[in-house]
């Protein structure tokens, strides 16, 4: 307790009142070491020690009191304490008031802090400033006025207003405005490959957020005929509708690759459209047919000519016909044409041969008038469907030939 607060408390210890009997109460003795044993006893009046103690600058404590730890061992100001430390200028117990019933000299004043004192001096915190009020010999501790306590902190403008130490760390604080930084808003490991490119973005004025990212190249659909990597995934033109490079050609082949080069199979070629998107048609491609029977071929591409056929049997048939546009005809256990060699006897240079392939009878004309004339020679015929006639397997003495399905395709009579 301050030494000049002494006095006044003996004083008013002293002038307690007397008992109904008007005996006067005796003052109780203080403690040794808290009043000088010479010191006079309070009359009742103030004794003069002077003026009171100037403020330091230091907040007026009592001594013994508020410079060590509080009874529940916190340390004085900090605002966790369980009571408050009369004169010392702080908020002990965290009540947002500085000594508040606590006695004082009327017409004095301290510097004082309404909240945590690790907080003056951090940032803009600072002490502010309270007054004794009273009239009597003890006054009370009037509010602290122009103390700057911590605020929210306000983000970007450099200023540390929670008083922590730690300027623009509010909880939604994430950049200075107007600084710039790199961004990218596409898959992760896209940024550099191919067409893609990171942007910049700044932070807002309130410094809470960054804005848009600006400039940046995301990936997009393959364009298949670019040789550009459009989507970034480090290949050229391999996007799920790129078929293949724009006007390519390869072979192709309707079916089994191993029957290309087999029997009568044979590949084509097919080139890209000029999108990239699908290959063309395959064009000139021969692919595996129903195997014919006695042409000495493999059709179907099997590696086997003629298989599958039954035993083939021919028939030599003697063609000795009268007159012209004749007709003669195999016979029942041949009954399929697969050749001959035909002398027409007639002047004219063109003679025709009529016939198809399952039909057993032949038709013979010479030249465009029916009639006379002599048609001599061998049809050949088998039980195994051939090809049907033509110049090479029936050759007649004609320097001009037809060789059609029926006997409308031959001169007309």
């Amino acid at each position: 307790m301050r030494p000049w607060l002494i006095g006044s408390v003996c004083g008013l210890l002293l002038a307690c009142s007397a008992d109904e009997g008007g005996d006067v109460i005796a003052p109780t003795t203080p403690d040794a070491g808290t009043l000088d044993s010479g010191a006079p006893r309070d009359t009742g009046v103030l004794p003069d020690r002077g003026t009171p103690p100037v403020d330091t600058g230091t907040p007026t404590t009592d001594s013994g009191t508020s410079d060590g730890p509080t009874t529940d061992g916190t340390p004085p100001g900090d605002g966790a304490g369980g009571r408050e430390v009369c004169n010392n200028g702080l908020d002990d117990n965290g009540n947002g008031m500085v000594d508040e019933g606590c006695p004082c000299s009327p017409g004095t004043d301290q510097r004082c802090y309404p909240g945590p004192a690790a907080e003056v001096g951090v940032g803009p915190c600072a002490y502010g400033r309270q007054g004794c009020d009273g009239t009597g010999e003890f006054g009370t501790w009037t509010e602290c006025v122009g103390a700057v306590t911590a605020q929210p902190e306000v983000c970007g403008d450099g200023i540390d207003q929670d008083c922590n130490g730690r300027p623009d760390d509010g909880p939604r604080c994430r950049c200075m405005p107007g600084t710039m930084e790199r961004c990218y808003t596409g898959p992760a490991g896209t940024a550099g490959r191919g067409i893609c490119r990171e942007g910049m973005r700044a932070c807002d004025p309130t410094g809470t957020m960054f804005g848009t990212c600006l400039d940046e190249v995301l990936p997009r659909m393959e364009i298949c005929s670019n040789r550009i990597d459009d989507d970034c995934d480090g290949v050229v033109d391999n996007g799920a509708m790129c078929a293949c490079p724009p006007g390519m050609t390869r072979e192709c082949y309707p079916g089994p690759r191993e029957e290309i080069g087999r029997g009568l199979c044979r590949a084509g070629r097919q080139i890209c459209n000029a999108g990239g998107t699908m290959w063309g048609a395959c064009t000139g491609a021969v692919g595996p047919m129903t195997e014919v029977c006695g042409n000495g071929l493999d059709d179907d591409c099997d590696g086997s000519p003629d298989d599958g056929c039954p035993p083939m049997r021919v028939c030599n048939v003697p063609v000795m016909l009268d007159g012209d546009c004749v007709t003669t005809r195999c016979p029942a256990d041949c009954p399929y044409p697969v050749g001959c060699m035909i002398t027409m006897a007639g002047g004219d240079s063109r003679g025709c041969v009529a016939s198809r392939p399952d039909n057993p009878v032949v038709y013979f004309q010479e030249g465009d008038v029916c009639g006379a004339g002599r048609v001599t020679g061998t049809l050949r015929c088998s039980n195994v469907r051939g090809t049907g006639l033509n110049a090479t397997n029936c050759p007649i003495n004609k320097p001009t030939r037809y060789y059609p399905m029926d006997r409308s395709g031959c001169p007309r009579t």
